[in-house]
């Protein structure tokens, strides 16, 4: 018995380990989905509990749930702009082709965390020619959505992106609108949550070089090296969950 225990004492302390490390990143801090992305052969096939700031893009009603055909739940990710990442039901399986068609339950919003097995499909990878993955959500709960804080300046935001990386902020600047461009202050890339609140109208007409003063709340991402916005020509990307129009800009 004490050679088993030997033995097997050990193992346990192992599995433990690797279960703990499997919520948190190298920083320790909540493993976040650009985790997974950024290094998917420290996490593939294992289960792993993460925290989903990012926008989510599944059906936002019960009513539309019921109409969709597809029912897995698309995770908006500005800084992995390349890579597909989805939430899928517990049911999933690989090998079912019509494996995304399996629905969850019930509405999916965020923010929240959310537990379960992390998932390459190769065959969907192949075909899209990008990265395809998945977690199997074996449970996920609501997370708290942050306080923004006020970034007073781009100068500001440019002396430490890392500090702002995916955080909730305010901002004041001015927003550019018009074909194939929508940047605050230039180097921002402005989109969009789906339900986003807009509160005002723009002071001129649509077309043209219009330019107004804004006040937007939203998610910033400021990850270095990384495309953002038309054609990744931005610095950073804010998805604006607010808008306030404030006037015509001055020239």
């Amino acid at each position: 018995m004490r050679f088993f225990w030997g033995t097997l004492l050990p193992a346990l302390i192992l599995f433990a380990l690797c279960f703990a490390l499997s919520a948190f990143s190298a920083e320790g801090r909540p493993l976040r989905p650009s985790d997974l992305i950024a290094s998917p052969q420290n996490y593939l096939n294992r289960t792993v509990e993460i925290e989903i700031v990012e926008p989510l893009s599944g059906p936002p009603t019960l009513e539309a749930l019921a109409r969709v055909e597809y029912g897995k739940v698309p995770v908006e990710m500005p800084d992995a702009r390349f890579t597909d990442f989805s939430l899928v039901p517990a049911g999933f399986r690989l090998e079912d082709p019509n494996r995304y068609k399996l629905k969850f339950d019930r509405v999916i919003q965020g923010p929240l965390r959310v537990k379960g097995e992390f998932l390459s499909d190769d065959e969907i990878s192949k075909s899209l020619r990008r990265p395809v993955y998945v977690i199997r959500v074996a449970s996920w709960e609501p997370l708290a959505r942050q306080s923004a804080q006020p970034l007073g300046s781009l100068a500001e935001l440019k002396s430490d992106p890392p500090r702002w990386d995916r955080k909730r902020v305010v901002y004041e600047g001015i927003y550019e609108n018009r074909f194939e461009v929508s940047a605050l202050d230039k180097e921002i890339w402005l989109s969009f949550e789906r339900n986003a609140e807009i509160v005002g109208k723009p002071a001129g007409p649509q077309g043209g070089n219009r330019k107004d003063r804004v006040r937007v709340t939203g998610l910033l991402f400021t990850k270095q090296a990384v495309p953002y916005g038309h054609l990744g020509a931005y610095k950073f990307e804010m998805v604006a969950s607010k808008v306030e129009y404030l006037g015509a800009a001055a020239p």
